[in-house]
This record gives C-alpha cells, sequence and structure tokens, in this order.
C-alpha cells in the first residue's frame, strides 16, 4: 500500500484502451485509412477461389479462402494491411518517426502494389494437379479494397498532416535530452576572464561630465612667478 498523501502508481493501460485512445486522437483521413486496412484484412476470410474435381463418376467443388491457397500475393496482403494498421496506430500514440515521402505516399505506393498483385493473381489462378481452380467473388472485393486504401493513401498526402513531434512522444525521455543539451552547453567555449587589476575596462567607465573652467577657479590660481621685483 502507498504512504499517507502519496498517490498510488498508475497501471498501464491495456491494448484494447491503448487502441480505443489511438483511435480518437487519429483525424478523419488517418480513420479512413485504418478502416481500409482493416476491410483488406477482412477479405482474406471470404472466398478468392474455386476448385472443382473429379472423384469416381461425380464432381466435386469447394471454395477457398486466401488463408487456403496461401502464396506470396496472399502474403503480401496480409504483409501490408497489417502494416498501415501499426503505423496508423503509433500515429495515434503520437509517436515521432519519418518515412520518406510522408505517410501518404507510402501508403499510396503499399495499396497499389497490392492490387497490382491481386488484379495478377485474378488472370494467373493458383493451379492444383487434377483440379480445375476458379475465381470467386470474395477477391474481387479484396481487389476494391486495395484501390480505396491506395485512393486513402492520396487523400492522406492531400491533407497534409504533419507528423508527431519528438516533444509529444511518450517514449522518448525529454530529461535525458536536456542532460545532453546541458552537457553540449558545458562543452561549449568558455569567454575569456578580464585581467586582473582591471576591474572596470574603458568602455566599463562611467561618463563624466565636463563643466569647464569658472570664474572662482580663475580667481584661485595664482600668476606670481619666482624672483619678482615688487616682492622684494
Amino acid at each position: 500500500m502507498a504512504a499517507s498523501g502519496e498517490r498510488a502508481p498508475r497501471s498501464a493501460p491495456g491494448p484494447v484502451i491503448r487502441v480505443f485512445r489511438a483511435g480518437r486522437a487519429l483525424s478523419r483521413e488517418q480513420r479512413l485509412t485504418a478502416l481500409a486496412a482493416f476491410s483488406l484484412w477482412i477479405t482474406m476470410f471470404l472466398p478468392w477461389y474455386s476448385e472443382t474435381g473429379v472423384v469416381g463418376k461425380n464432381s466435386v467443388s469447394q471454395s477457398l479462402t486466401a488463408w487456403g491457397a496461401f502464396s506470396f500475393v496472399e502474403l503480401a496482403v496480409l504483409a501490408v494491411s497489417v502494416a498501415v494498421l501499426v503505423l496508423l496506430f503509433a500515429r495515434g500514440e503520437r509517436r515521432a518517426f519519418h518515412l520518406p515521402g510522408g505517410d501518404g505516399l507510402v501508403i499510396t505506393v503499399a495499396g497499389a502494389w497490392v492490387a497490382a498483385l491481386i488484379f495478377y493473381r485474378i488472370l494467373d489462378k493458383p493451379s492444383a494437379r487434377d483440379l480445375i481452380t476458379g475465381i470467386q467473388w470474395g477477391i474481387f472485393i479484396a481487389l476494391f479494397a486495395a484501390v480505396w486504401l491506395a485512393y486513402t493513401g492520396v487523400a492522406l498526402r492531400r491533407a497534409h498532416r504533419s507528423e508527431p513531434r519528438l516533444a509529444d512522444d511518450p517514449t522518448v525521455h525529454l530529461g535525458g535530452l536536456r542532460a545532453r543539451e546541458k552537457a553540449a552547453v558545458g562543452t561549449s567555449r568558455p569567454t575569456p576572464a578580464r585581467p586582473r587589476g582591471h576591474d572596470l575596462l574603458p568602455s566599463d567607465d562611467p561618463p563624466r561630465e565636463h563643466r569647464g573652467v569658472t570664474r572662482e577657479d580663475a580667481e584661485q590660481l595664482s600668476f606670481e612667478l619666482p624672483g619678482d621685483p615688487d616682492d622684494r
């Protein structure tokens, strides 16, 4: 138990709370991008292919999802959808890092690349021996989700959303940054000390007032010269 007058340390939030907070911190364009990436991942559970074979005298067909015919194309779809979701989750938590070209350009390229792979898979279906492979409706929805993801990347780029600052990143220890800044200041060139006996430099002397010679000063002057014959 914490001592009286002291606050108990706060426990770290769970993953569900972190995802909820990150989602609320995202902008409208970022939320649409997250929805497109999540939709692309969901399409992997839809029927992409159909296989038809002959067993005895009967024709048997079955549907396959992206997981049932997993290849390089399906792996790329999974990697892109998860990577975009992780990226947006990090942005929602104000993580400060920079991607070449910005988040919008990276998401646009990733969505267009996945769309091209899915279109290639529609033309070149995975084949198996003694089976006829066809295309199901789920792969067309996956193609639409990939194109939508690329479009949201374009919208995110047009929005010109600035990346989180380093000072807003909760994972960055600002105390260490300040300590390094102080160390850098301490190693800078010191100011040369003034020579001893010269407390005031000429530039530090206070201005003197020049009042000239007054009449009283003139009367106090003595013009008597030694050896004057009048003094004898």
